[in-house]
């Protein structure tokens, strides 16, 4: 589908890029190959939806592979304080390059030096925010690099796995991107056996709409469960003004089916032996939520249609929380036969939409790449797809600066 000026827009995920706190901090665009013209049409678009107005705090990378096709007039296009070029080091080698580079800097361009390698002397000599490649581990010679350049943005990117994080938190990044995620280490998956055993009762009180009481008895046995359910009552997303002195009024004060949201998202919110940020999965879980809820509403889904559509989302990360198989997980839970088929077998509607929702935010996805051809099997128009993003984020964002 084209936009309002008769061009079809591209389509790509959104991957986060976050903070040591394992808060959003920025958006990262990722096009097989990362041309300026794709770039600033999808930035057009961008502010159409209005984007820095509903993540004001948040950051925009667009990566260019080829700075030298950049308009002499991009810093007008771009417009915004919150968008940064990210061009590879690779090309900042020329001479007319560096000059178009300095230029940028000067009127105010935010630019990160990609897949940065310097060794003994940077290749380009004013280079201060950089990305590193971290697939392989924290590179031997950056450290002394990141010390010493003069920027707050210092981002690894790539992190697979856990380990990986807390090497680059240990070499001194500032931002961290990467499915490290979805590998956590084996102290972070499930806690103690008893710890587990609640959460996954309070799963199917949950599921099953059980009375308050029964929730009470539940939150009174986890001070950690206990302590989240109070902090996000108390928090700006409810802007309350009585203080809460117990946890029927806490209940009430949610409402049933903010309830059955926040209690889910409860499931990923013990904190890490990280020094208190949060997990990082919570971020991924409650996009995937988000986004599916969004998607649902947009084809005309009814209140409990989207309440099915947030569970799987929700639910579908589970098994790496807990480390054994999802269908062992939700056994127990009686959910209804739509949202197995969808978590289980990516069966149905809901099932189709979770398959794309899973590649939204990964640059590399088991369930494949999104083009316009998936979006409209599922019937959203590429607008469709980043306004509903957009949204997502936005409660994702909201989310993290509440937990």
């Amino acid at each position: 589908m084209t936009n309002a000026n008769g061009f079809k827009l591209p389509v790509t995920p959104l991957s986060p890029v976050v903070n040591h706190q394992q808060q959003l901090a920025a958006l990262s665009m990722h096009f097989e190959t990362n041309s300026v013209a794709q770039s600033l049409q999808l930035l057009q678009q961008f502010k159409q939806c209005e984007f820095f107005e509903k993540l004001p705090g948040i950051f925009l990378f667009i990566p260019i592979d080829d700075p030298a096709t950049l308009p002499a007039d991009v810093d007008e296009r771009i417009g915004v304080s919150k968008v940064v070029l990210l061009i590879p080091e690779a090309a900042c080698g020329d001479k007319d390059v560096q000059t178009r580079l300095n230029y940028l800097a000067s009127k105010g361009v935010r630019l990160v030096v990609d897949n940065f390698a310097s060794r003994s002397e940077l290749i380009w000599k004013d280079t201060a925010a950089v990305a590193v490649d971290c697939h392989a581990g924290v590179p031997f010679y950056i450290k002394p690099w990141l010390s010493s350049l003069q920027s707050s943005m210092r981002v690894a990117k790539k992190l697979g796995t856990f380990a990986q994080l807390q090497e680059a938190l240990d070499a001194g990044f500032s931002l961290f991107a990467g499915d490290y995620a979805f590998h956590p280490a084996p102290s972070g998956k499930s806690g103690d056996a008893g710890a587990r055993t609640r959460l996954l009762k309070l799963l199917g009180l949950v599921s099953r709409d059980a009375e308050s009481r029964e929730l009470e008895e539940l939150f009174k046995q986890d001070s950690s469960l206990s302590f989240m359910l109070f902090k996000l009552v108390s928090s700006a997303a409810f802007a309350q003004t009585v203080k809460v002195t117990s946890f029927g009024q806490a209940i009430n004060l949610l409402g049933r089916r903010q309830l059955q949201r926040w209690l889910q998202l409860l499931l990923y919110a013990r904190q890490q032996d990280s020094g208190g940020a949060l997990n990082p999965l919570m971020l991924r879980a409650a996009f995937r939520a988000s986004l599916m809820e969004a998607l649902c509403q947009k084809n005309g889904g009814n209140r409990d249609e989207q309440d099915c559509a947030f569970m799987v989302g929700m639910f579908s990360l589970l098994d790496t929380l807990f480390g054994s198989p999802l269908s062992e997980i939700l056994q127990p839970l009686n959910l209804l036969d739509e949202v197995l088929a969808a978590l289980l077998q990516r069966e149905g509607v809901l099932g189709q939409q979770l398959a794309l929702v899973c590649c939204a935010d990964r640059t590399h996805c088991d369930d494949g790449v999104i083009d316009s051809e998936r979006l409209a099997a599922i019937g959203v128009t590429e607008t469709d797809y980043y306004v509903a993003m957009i949204k997502a984020y936005v409660w994702v964002n909201q989310v993290c600066q509440d937990m």
